[in-house]
């Protein structure tokens, strides 16, 4: 079922569903021309239309739009009964530095904006016995803006950890609604993916959204006016657990516009991680990084809430930045206001009492900043800001936790946490190749707490006449905790536990050396959080560009 929305102001949106079958890779969605119908004179409606993708069933939608307000009131989809899953798309237009706020109960999942002209939030919630017949979501802006936005409900998703990934991405001036590629955990989930544009017009045009070919459109419609919005919602059943592709659709009007996918897990889905032993032997560079805050990159750490988002930190400074993963843009800008910086040589995320964390690494023993080399050292941890929620700048309060090793001071360039248990490990830099891993007490001691670390491994490296191809810099944990990436000034290196062995096993493991991205000074290496690709940086020369090795 299709219908459009008519108002004074015009907004286009889609959502689309793709349901996955079985494990293994899935097809790119393309899209087809959907049919359109308009009505005139109603600004919200909801779509009834259901079909059933996987064990996973499309129930029903509802979408609203206002001019110049600072929240949109969506209605309760039809039929919505406990244990749904309801997916919440809402847009703006020209007041993209707002932060979106759910009513109770719901989730933030992501947002993606452009510069100036339109911003995208998706939150989800598990429908209760007693839920409301509407939701309210505010804007904290003084400024009101043209909303508009849909709430889709579905059956046979996992009520108690219903997402399984999500993407989305903003495409200038563009006819193509692109995501990045999503990879998925389980097999037989649904993609819905989310369409969202700028529009112009004082009617809804006769072909709005197109979503991506094989995903099923239960609605297409807009926010009509001068600054209105086109919106869009589809689904469709996915197969094997794994690369799934992009899902990509288009629209008749190069205008603007946002393209967004989630993937839900079906009920009863047992939670799998995905990793692979081949890379792709060339490098891509994504971007260049524009913050005049960088000026000495040291670190990479890939965001835990927002993704698409990497922190990029300096040795000797408390600025943090958040870049896109995509093109380096800046995202978020940061300064961790408690602390005076000795030698912050490597940066983490991870899970903390408090949800995510970033962990800076205060571990070595070569900076200008200390009159003498130091004996104790520190780890700080810090709430990680929620870029994509709007928290793009300000200060971060961070908690110390001090450290000495067990036999001797040690330079390092190294800090990891598992992102299972939340263990911190630090490996120390040696020229020739005799790197030490250790990590902290659990549990924790509490801040400020001196801690003596406790020795895990001997890692030897391979060596050549340049040293730097020996000195461990920079090292990640992949999300499925089974293996690290640790690089040097000059080489990437894979470390894998055997299938089924304890993570620790790998320190003993041989190296795997990782494709070359030909960097000088190499100090920053991460991985996606997906386990599909690595990103990594020089210290120099300026600029400093991301670069991506996507695994095959």
């Amino acid at each position: 079922m299709k219908f459009f929305n008519r108002n004074v102001s015009r907004m286009l949106c889609s959502v689309s569903l793709l349901a996955l079958a079985s494990c293994g890779p899935q097809d790119s969605g393309t899209s087809s021309l959907p049919e359109q119908t308009g009505q005139d004179g109603v600004t919200a409606g909801v779509g009834t239309a259901r079909q059933a993708v996987s064990t996973i069933a499309y129930r029903s939608s509802s979408t609203a739009s206002v001019v110049s307000n600072t929240s949109l009131t969506l209605a309760k989809p039809a039929g919505t009964v406990a244990g749904d899953v309801l997916l919440a798309r809402i847009v703006n237009r020209n007041v993209v530095t707002a932060v979106a706020t759910p009513p109770a109960g719901w989730t933030f999942l992501r947002s993606d904006q452009s510069a100036s002209q339109i911003k995208a939030w998706v939150f989800y919630k598990v429908a209760t016995a007693s839920e409301p017949a509407s939701y309210a979501f505010t804007l904290d802006s003084a400024s009101a803006s043209h909303l508009a936005g849909s709430i889709s409900a579905f059956s046979g998703a996992n009520p108690t950890n219903p997402i399984d990934a999500q993407t989305g991405q903003k495409n200038g001036n563009s006819a193509n609604l692109d995501t990045p590629a999503l990879s998925t955990s389980t097999a037989n989930g649904v993609a819905v993916w989310f369409g969202s544009q700028l529009w112009s017009g004082t009617a809804c045009p006769a072909s709005p959204l197109v979503p991506p070919t094989g995903f099923t459109e239960p609605f297409d419609t807009c926010h009509a006016n001068s600054t209105g919005i086109l919106y869009d919602v589809a689904y469709k059943a996915l197969g094997a657990a794994g690369a799934q592709g992009a899902f990509n659709g288009t629209s008749p009007y190069p205008n603007t516009n946002i393209a967004q996918v989630v993937a839900l897990r079906e009920a009863g889905a047992t939670v799998s991680c995905s990793v692979g032993d081949t890379f792709a032997t060339t490098y891509t560079t994504q971007g260049t990084v524009a913050s005049t805050a960088i000026v000495e990159p040291s670190g990479l750490a890939a965001s835990r809430l927002t993704p698409g988002v990497v922190y990029v930190h300096n040795e000797d400074t408390t600025a943090i930045v958040g870049i896109s993963t995509a093109n380096a843009a800046t995202l978020g800008t940061f300064n961790v206001s408690n602390v005076t910086p000795a030698d912050w040589e490597d940066v983490a995320t991870g899970p903390c009492p408090t949800g995510q964390c970033i962990y800076m690494g205060d571990i070595g023993r070569s900076s200008a900043n200390f009159p003498t080399p130091p004996s104790t050292f520190a780890v700080y941890r810090i709430p990680e800001p929620n870029i994509g929620a709007g928290q793009t700048s300000g200060d971060l309060t961070a908690t110390a936790f001090p450290f000495q090793y067990p036999d001797s001071p040690k330079d390092a360039e190294t800090i990891m946490v598992h992102p299972t248990t939340g263990d911190i490990y630090i490996v120390t830099k040696s020229y020739a190749g005799a790197s030490k891993v250790y990590k902290f007490p659990q549990p924790l001691p509490a801040p400020g707490v001196m801690s003596t670390l406790v020795f895990v491994a001997n890692i030897q490296l391979p060596t050549t006449t340049d040293t730097n191809y020996a000195a461990a810099t920079s090292g990640n944990i992949h999300p499925c905790d089974n293996r690290f990436l640790l690089r040097t000034y000059r080489k990437v290196y894979e470390f894998r536990a055997a299938p089924g062995a304890a993570f620790e096993t790998a320190f003993a493991a041989t190296p795997v050396s990782l494709t070359d991205t030909v960097e000088g000074q190499g100090e920053a290496i991460e991985y996606d959080p997906t386990g599909t690709a690595y990103y990594t940086m020089s210290e120099s020369p300026s600029p400093f560009r991301l670069k991506r090795v996507v695994r095959q």
